[in-house]
């Protein structure tokens, strides 16, 4: 009797320790489960998604049929503001404002100084469609590098010496002085110790980065295709 006791006190203690083993087994095979679906989650959220690129011409804003009354008034009053300002232009050198600001290229993050080599846009002719020719840079003609200059000039009166370097402090200098579209200004975002900003000025070619550091203003156009972005070109140094 004391025998048959004995043998079973023991398998049962035999079998709870194989229960105990068996399950401490599953708990480290879902740990490891766990842990491999999460490196695998790190992973795809660090993989960064590559932006497509466009098979077609980029769509004016203002061709948008939902644009409201407002939305059209206020893209009038921004053409308005690209006309009058380059209308001293036309034609002439006199309409350059006095003591104009500094047109040079604000320091790019990651910029190596190397010319990046560019190749000739299609002839007008050609209506196929390549995304990377038409997003070559474009050279500006003597009426728009001029409106650049008077551009800029009112931007840094506007700016310069106004307050710290903060894009909300940007975005309302340049709101109060009539670059407030939304599809013409591309940032303000801070980097650097500066604020750096893309104003879309084309009735022709114009587009305009600038950068703001708390005292000075600095810009840099050029002339970018109406087939793309500002923010799409390649620029070519």
């Amino acid at each position: 009797m004391t025998s048959e006791r004995s043998t079973t006190g023991k398998t049962r203690r035999v079998g709870g320790v194989l229960a105990a083993a068996l399950c401490a087994l599953a708990l480290t095979a879902c740990g490891t489960e766990g842990a491999r679906e999460a490196a695998a989650g790190a992973a795809m959220a660090a993989t960064p998604t590559a932006s497509p690129t466009p098979t077609a011409a980029r769509p004016d804003p203002m061709d948008d049929p939902g644009l409201t009354v407002e939305e059209h008034r206020d893209a009038l009053a921004f053409m308005r503001l690209v006309t009058e300002v380059a209308a001293p232009c036309e034609g002439s050198s006199k309409g350059l404002p006095a003591g104009s600001p500094s047109m040079q290229p604000p320091p790019r993050p990651g910029d190596s100084g190397v010319p990046v080599p560019v190749e000739d846009l299609p002839p007008l002719g050609d209506t196929s469609w390549n995304f990377e020719r038409v997003r070559q840079e474009v050279e500006l003609g003597d009426t728009e590098k001029c409106a650049a200059l008077r551009h800029g000039s009112r931007i840094a009166k506007a700016l310069d010496g106004s307050g710290d370097p903060t894009a909300a402090h940007v975005e309302k200098a340049l709101a109060e002085i009539g670059y407030n579209l939304p599809y013409r200004l591309h940032g303000p975002e801070e980097a650097g110790g500066r604020v750096r900003f893309t104003l879309d000025l084309r009735g022709g070619e114009l587009c305009l980065d600038g950068a703001y550091d708390g005292t000075r203003t600095t810009f840099d156009p050029y002339g970018v295709h109406p087939a793309v972005y500002c923010t799409d070109v390649k620029r070519r140094g």
